[in-house]
């Protein structure tokens, strides 16, 4: 796992943890989580469907080029540059088991619309626009959403986390249980 994912996941845990002690969690049904995209890539697709969508849409690992190389539990794909004018997106797959147990992002760009991708997950996972764990901070000028299939963090299957900037998106879908065998 690179130290950019680690990093990342690190950050996403974090955050929801903090932000769980100050508001009941947002719990959803565990099919939703299976539906929810991050760059057209689900966890309930294939690690072998995810990576050649994303490797079919300018995603690059290295010098790996096809599923077959790819022999680690994880996988960092990424396109674009970090100052370039898509900017870059860092897509991590983890995979345990024969499928996705970790989609994460990590995309640097300017000019994202905060309240869109909010809006994309509250209408993805039907929550309303003013739950205190998935809204637009009160100067538009960020946000954050959380969602977990069960009330206690411990006895999650799936857990969503974002959090969004103009600047910058970090997100990440998982089956928390599988990580450790994403390593």
């Amino acid at each position: 796992m690179s130290r950019t994912t680690k990093l990342f996941l690190a950050v996403a845990l974090t955050v929801t943890t903090v932000s769980a002690a100050f508001a009941a969690p947002i719990i959803r049904n565990a099919s939703l989580f299976e539906t929810h995209a991050i760059e057209g890539v689900s966890l309930g697709m294939s690690p072998q469907e995810a990576f050649t969508l994303l490797y079919t849409n300018g995603y690059r690992a290295g010098d790996i080029t096809t599923y077959e190389e790819w022999t680690e539990g994880s996988i960092n794909l990424v396109r674009g540059t970090y100052g370039g004018p898509e900017g870059q997106s860092s897509v991590n797959l983890g995979r345990a088991d024969g499928r996705l147990a970790l989609i994460s992002q990590s995309l640097n760009r300017p000019g994202i619309d905060v309240a869109a991708e909010i809006g994309a997950a509250q209408s993805h996972f039907g929550i309303a626009a003013d739950e205190k764990d998935c809204k637009v901070n009160t100067t538009g000028t960020g946000g954050s959403c959380q969602v977990r299939d069960a009330e206690e963090r411990a006895d999650a299957t799936m857990i969503f986390t974002m959090t969004v900037q103009p600047t910058m998106i970090l997100r990440s879908i998982s089956r928390p249980k599988e990580l450790v065998n994403t390593l």
